[in-house]
């Protein structure tokens, strides 16, 4: 049964999370000293703390069901053209991390975000809805 025809339904045979879209967060900025690859280094207590509100913002997701998948990105990677491939080093400017989340509007996917750990901590996130493959 495709999503119109349970929408058409009153959706008497799906769940809630059946009619939510995916939206993509992507993290940008915030204390460098606290990005993925500098967590070893930052001061004891500023990395526990730092990895306690993630924890909990992440786990508050899971627990409602938003949270699809997510990760930090770790700054050596590859750049690839028709000429090859190569070693790649990512800026500090680009994202740092991302998750995908089902949130029933746009709106509702920012309002999450807004209460993510990298706000507080000087940094912005991206959100993009994810679109449906053809």
């Amino acid at each position: 049964m495709g999503a119109g025809n349970r929408r058409a339904l009153g959706c008497i045979l799906c769940t809630e999370s059946t009619l939510m879209k995916k939206y993509m967060l992507t993290f940008f900025g915030g204390n460098m000293s606290l990005r993925y690859e500098n967590l070893d280094a930052a001061h004891q207590e500023a990395r526990k703390k730092h990895q306690a509100g993630w924890g909990k913002w992440m786990a508050d997701l899971a627990k409602a069901k938003k949270l699809e998948v997510g990760y930090p990105l770790e700054a050596n990677g590859k750049r690839i053209d028709q000429s090859g491939a190569e070693d790649y080093r990512f800026p500090a400017t680009t994202e740092g991390g991302f998750i995908i989340i089902n949130a029933e509007s746009l709106e509702q996917a920012a309002e999450i975000a807004a209460a993510a750990p990298i706000i507080a901590n000087g940094g912005h996130i991206l959100v993009r809805p994810c679109a449906e493959m053809k």
